[in-house]
């Protein structure tokens, strides 16, 4: 009986040790580091936390680039200073951008229909238009009209037929291909007209941009609606000439440039002109990238 006893204590304990090292083994084999590859699953809750954006610099460099600038200065009433040297500069400049540049200076009422419509040619091809006018421009009725040099008014029903109006530009502008448009207007001088000219008509008047291009449009003004802006002391007015400073910085947006020439002019003119944009824009402009 004795060994019997110790038999089945051995048989016990050697089953016991057995069953043991089995188990560990078992959690052993469990516990082994595994290699888990996860893939993502974009939603459009997903928080962002980092960004890298590839810039297309060669879209900037090699897009076709148009702009038609006119400069008025020669009126036989209230002539201007420095509107066409501000277009001569500004073509100048946006020629070494790459634009290829309309220009007309002192242009006659025709000679604007005529410079409006090749830009209309030009621009049907797509890429970035922009337009530029320096000289007398005025509101009535609610309508900005830009005046030729040969414009004869004398009353107000007569400023439609003598002047073109703005918003011509603005429908050549919708109806082409292009990515981005741009228009300035440095046309916010006294008007010469007083005859008929109402104190609340000042300036010109709000505009919205033209609408139809890609990635959006913008309108510049030298001063806000219903004010006037300087024709400068030296050889660029006031406007044009922060204006050209900072299309010649290189690296900053379209927007950019409109902000910082908007802080410069307000400061030099103790706050009395202070540009401003109306703009759609949802893409980039660089006049010089890097």
């Amino acid at each position: 009986m004795k060994s019997q006893l110790i038999f089945s204590v051995c048989c016990f304990l050697f089953f016991f040790l057995w069953k043991e090292a089995t188990c560990q083994q078992i959690i052993k084999g469990q516990s082994k580091p595994i290699t888990v590859n996860i893939t993502p699953t974009l939603k459009k809750d997903t928080a962002t936390t980092s960004l890298t954006l590839k810039t297309d610099v060669q879209l900037y460099k090699n897009e076709k680039k148009t702009a038609l600038v006119i400069g008025n200065s020669s009126y036989k009433t209230g002539p201007l200073k420095n509107a066409v040297n501000d277009a001569l500069d500004m073509a100048a400049t946006l020629s070494e951008k790459g634009f290829k540049v309309i220009l007309k200076q002192n242009a006659s009422r025709t000679d604007m229909r005529d410079a409006i419509r090749e830009f209309a040619d030009e621009i049907n091809g797509g890429g970035v238009g922009l337009f530029y006018y320096s000289g007398h421009g005025l509101q009535v009725d609610g309508i900005n009209y830009l005046v030729p040099i040969d414009a004869n008014i004398e009353m107000r029903a007569e400023v439609a037929e003598e002047c073109i109006s703005a918003a011509t530009v603005l429908r050549v502008m919708e109806y082409s291909n292009n990515r981005i448009n741009i228009i300035i207007l440095d046309a916010c001088r006294n008007s010469p007209f007083r005859s008929f000219s109402r104190s609340e008509e000042k300036g010109i008047t709000r505009m919205d941009p033209p609408k139809g291009a890609k990635q959006g449009s913008i309108i510049a003004f030298a001063t806000a609606p219903g004010d006037v802006a300087s024709d400068g002391d030296g050889r660029n007015g006031l406007y044009t000439s922060k204006l050209l400073k900072y299309i010649d910085t290189p690296g900053l947006t379209l927007e950019e440039v409109f902000k910082r020439v908007r802080t410069e002019v307000s400061l030099q003119s103790d706050g009395r002109q202070i540009p401003w944009e109306n703009n759609s824009l949802t893409g980039d402009f660089f006049f010089i990238y890097n």
